[in-house]
């Protein structure tokens, strides 16, 4: 177990944080070891105080839980019936060993030993600053470093080979004439703006994947794949820059399997695959290959992404592959809960602490600031620019770094986009770095498949259940694809209920999924209540047999009929939605948006399915294939 990533993790703690995780921790598994039979003890909800209060905000205490077993359930983690009982027994002996080794000694005075606490030397603590300072200089210089890669020009040229430039700068005329049309704002956005949104969306969705574990070298299964090690890179792995290996087991065919952490941009651009660090030194170099001036972003808190200057509206613009998301600087701190420290961009020319674009609280990032001291921080910066400020015309980035100082000194409040939950990673993973909003999130959930007409589904809110077909299923959560920031609300005073935005969420959002197999039409019911300014919008999406989206239309009930070119049409009569579908889509979602509203209660004034508590009998989402 010394390879664990949850108690090197957990070791990152404060001692008194170390002291309580291992308390917490050792009294969940030893009262499991205690109680094997009971499941009650196994089955932990995400909102939970054990989750939410003591595990989740520290680094390793769900890392560790996922080690010793635990897996995915909805809103919850659960240790299945089957569980070893030897694993959780040795986590229990180690996590006793740190908890033995952070305990506080007594400390006293004799001739020979002085309390290291009592020591006050302005020297020793020069000495620890200037280990601090060198240590994050080190970093700062290896990326300054790395980012002169993007510059090589057969590389570039490589790059351009895989990016299909002529189809993706096309519909970006086409979107930007479209905008042009039905905008007039004050700093228009240009054409180039619109080619990295083509981007993104190209190398989000039909480029790059992400990697949670690699598929097994032998029989090509994934599901089956379980972390057994970090290993040190070979030869062939050093040469493209992986300064670490995964090691993988397969428990179907026991082959070990090795997912090597490249570095090296051109390498990527084969294996096309990764977490968040291959995602944005790839995409950094499609956007230097593209002759956007861009940087690569270092987020201490382990996340990385790209920035993109924007000639249209002078400013750099906040650019994550993963995500596919443009100008959403917030979404770390106010969505996924980080709590930023430093920030920095490197690029060919500059190396610049640009933490301030990525919070609204500024003060708390501050005190959070202890790695170096914030004098030397911007000297050295200032340095390694100066080396390379040449390659640039220098007057020009003066104006732009004036430009930029003045952005982060201004105030910011987070705006539409910003307050949604990590969605790149799976569940497990994203739950144990804390960047989703546990218990109002999901991704990648249940999908329909619809074999044989008729099949219906039905909603009731009061009961809070679903009838698919003549199946009762619990909670409307049990048989969404995707939802976020919505939850199920009782009124026991008004004895109403319905579904709503969580609070202080600016959008809220649910989808269910649908596989076609047989040729269909629908009817579909979908009940909705607005108050003040709330907004509720509807949308199918048809998407065809090779992943591709071809077909998106909001349902409006002020429209009575669909576009006669839309290859989903729609009749809107009596309360219904009678929808017929070209034959290319064989998938379709059906997407339900919950928008603005006025005040403090604005997350209340878009409703879905609102039903008195006594209505156990009336559906008020029906959707019907016949």
């Amino acid at each position: 177990m010394s390879d664990s990533i949850g108690l090197n993790r957990l070791r990152e703690n404060s001692k008194q944080d170390i002291l309580n995780l291992c308390t917490v921790l050792l009294d969940l598994l030893e009262t499991i070891l205690k109680n094997p039979k009971e499941s009650k003890h196994r089955r932990l909800p995400l909102e939970s105080d054990l989750i939410s209060n003591k595990l989740m905000p520290f680094y390793g205490g769900l890392e560790i839980l996922f080690e010793v077993g635990f897996e995915d359930g909805d809103d919850y983690i659960y240790l299945p019936d089957n569980f070893d009982h030897k694993i959780v027994s040795k986590f229990c002996d180690l996590l006793k060993k740190i908890h033995v080794e952070n305990t506080e000694k007594s400390c006293t005075r004799n001739q020979s030993s002085i309390c290291a606490s009592t020591v006050d030397s302005k020297k020793s603590q020069s000495g620890l600053k200037n280990l601090k300072n060198l240590s994050f200089a080190n970093r700062l210089d290896q990326s300054f470093n790395h980012v002169m890669i993007y510059e090589d020009a057969d590389l570039k040229q490589k790059c351009l080979e895989k990016i299909p430039v002529s189809r993706l700068k096309s519909s970006a005329n086409s979107k930007y004439l479209s905008y042009v049309n039905s905008n007039q704002d004050a700093k228009p956005f240009d054409e180039r703006d619109f080619l990295v949104l083509e981007l993104l969306d190209w190398f989000k969705n039909e480029f790059f994947r992400w990697i949670n574990q690699p598929e097994c070298q032998s029989c090509n299964s994934n599901s089956k794949m379980s972390f057994l090690k970090n290993d040190k890179p070979n030869f062939n792995e050093t040469t493209w820059m992986a300064a670490n290996v995964e090691v993988y087991k397969c428990s179907n065919c026991q082959v070990l399997s090795r997912f090597p952490r490249y570095n090296h941009p051109g390498k990527l651009l084969d294996t096309r695959g990764g977490r968040c660090g291959e995602w944005a030194n790839c995409f950094c170099l499609v956007l230097r290959s593209m002759d956007f001036d861009a940087r690569y972003i270092l987020d201490w808190t382990d996340h990385v992404w790209c920035e993109v200057y924007s000639e249209s509206q002078k400013r750099w613009l906040h650019a994550d592959p993963c995500e596919n998301t443009l100008d959403k600087p917030l979404l770390y701190e106010h969505g996924w809960n980080k709590k930023l420290s430093y920030v920095i961009a490197f690029s060919r020319y500059e190396c610049l602490d640009v933490t301030w674009r990525y919070s609204a609280k500024h003060k708390e990032v501050l005190k959070r600031r202890n790695e170096c001291d914030e004098i030397w921080l911007v000297h050295y910066a200032n340095k390694l620019t100066n080396k390379r400020i040449h390659l640039v015309n220098k007057q020009n980035r003066e104006l732009r770094l004036v430009a930029e100082i003045v952005e982060f000194l201004t105030p910011k409040v987070a705006k539409k986009g910003e307050d949604v939950g990590r969605q790149s990673g799976s569940l497990q993973w994203r739950i144990s770095r804390g960047e989703i909003k546990a218990v109002n999130e999901l991704c990648d959930g249940f999908r329909f498949k619809i074999e044989k007409v008729p099949f219906i589904l039905k909603y009731n809110t009061a009961k809070n259940e679903y009838l698919k077909q003549n199946e009762v299923v619990k909670d409307w959560k049990s048989l969404v694809f995707n939802y976020s920031n919505i939850r199920h609300k009782v009124e026991q005073d008004w004895k109403m209920c319905y579904l709503e935005r969580e609070k202080g969420s600016l959008l809220g959002y649910a989808e269910w999924y649908f596989c076609l197999c047989t040729k269909t039409k629908i009817n579909l019911t979908f009940n909705w209540t607005v108050f003040e300014s709330g907004e509720v919008k509807l949308i199918l999406i048809g998407v065809d047999d090779s992943g591709k989206k071809i077909s998106e239309i909001n349902l409006d009930k002020s429209n009575l009929t669909s576009p006669k070119d839309s290859l989903i049409q729609f009749k809107y009569l009596d309360d219904k939605f009678s929808i017929n579908l070209n034959d290319k889509i064989k998938n379709l979602t059906v997407r339900t948006e919950l928008h603005k509203g006025s005040g403090q209660n604005a997350f209340q004034h878009a409703q879905l399915f609102r039903q008195s508590l006594v209505d156990t009998d009336k559906y008020l989402l029906v959707i019907e294939f016949i």
